[in-house]
């Protein structure tokens, strides 16, 4: 009588593969949950874990099959090859996000101008009210953090454009467009303070008639350039996040100074994002305004 041998299969090798490929399509309906406000933000960091404790897992059937296969000759190497290349492959943007948080220090706001940053026109109540819900509040700049900040961010500075405050909004509003960012708040625009002064007229004149010391002071404010603000909302390419984005544009006695803050609205750490943010921004207003601009 014949005896046949017969080869096992590594169960490891099978489960290997199988939470492999559940990978793909798990992560992937988180992102469109994300980006179609089906769930919010802690609900898809909680998803996001748990598809990283499913890769991990993946990894150690993985070590498991391979086991069985050099010392039992269980049978399963094909699986086990394709099963670590696709969790390898879904692990590669976590593990370069991993590599930024080493190049670059924890924080999630930053700015062109370190010592005194653009101030939020409606962003900082928004995330005061939403503070309870895990999303960031705007921060107060403090010498340490800012001297943190310059060494980091060394790129980061000011720009000053000869050319008026008029021309450098026209091109900062173009660049907004350009990039589908949602305005959240404006200050000091000059049409609009124009509209707000021309329907204010009469009670102006009846307000400064009765308080000659209240008309002074009208007088000089108005004598006094406003600076102009512009707050936008921007979202990352993949998952959406949310970047409140402030531009303040000052008007001088021959340039016109810019200024960008940036900052996430969640997480602890940007990975540098918003700095690269701002840099992009300030190359495309460059172009912009033909490419002359200057340090702060």
């Amino acid at each position: 009588m014949v005896d046949y041998f017969e080869e096992r299969r590594s169960k490891a090798a099978i489960w290997c593969l199988r939470l492999a490929l559940f990978l793909v399509p798990f992560f992937v309906l988180v992102i469109l949950l994300y980006r179609f406000t089906k769930i919010d933000t802690v609900q898809m960091f909680i998803l996001i874990a748990f598809g990283l404790l499913i890769a991990l897992l993946s990894l150690v059937f993985a070590f498991k099959a391979i086991s069985e296969l050099w010392t039992k000759g269980y049978r399963g190497g094909s699986q086990v090859v394709r099963g670590m290349i696709i969790t390898l492959l879904v692990l590669l943007p976590f593990g370069y996000q991993a590599f930024l948080a080493l190049q670059f220090p924890l924080a999630n706001d930053v700015s062109t101008d370190m010592l005194n940053p653009p101030e939020y026109i409606n962003a900082i109540n928004l995330r005061a009210n939403k503070a309870d819900k895990g999303m960031n509040p705007v921060i107060e700049y403090d010498d340490e953090y800012s001297k943190k900040m310059i060494l980091a961010y060394p790129r980061l500075q000011s720009r000053r454009y000869p050319a008026g405050p008029e021309r450098v909004l026209e091109a900062v509003r173009a660049i907004i467009d350009d990039n589908e960012w949602l305005l959240t708040g404006s200050q000091g625009i000059p049409e609009l303070k124009n509209n707000s002064e021309t329907e204010n007229t009469s009670e102006l004149a009846d307000n400064n008639a009765q308080n000659s010391g209240q008309e002074e002071q009208l007088e000089d404010n108005f004598q006094t350039p406003d600076d102009i603000y512009i707050e936008v909302l921007e979202r990352t390419l993949v998952f959406g996040f949310e970047n409140d984005v402030v531009i303040r544009i000052v008007s001088e006695d021959r340039n016109t100074l810019v200024d960008v803050r940036s900052s996430a609205r969640w997480g602890k750490h940007d990975f540098g994002y918003n700095a690269k943010l701002i840099e992009s921004f300030l190359q495309q207003l460059d172009t912009a305004l033909l490419g002359i601009a200057g340090e702060g």
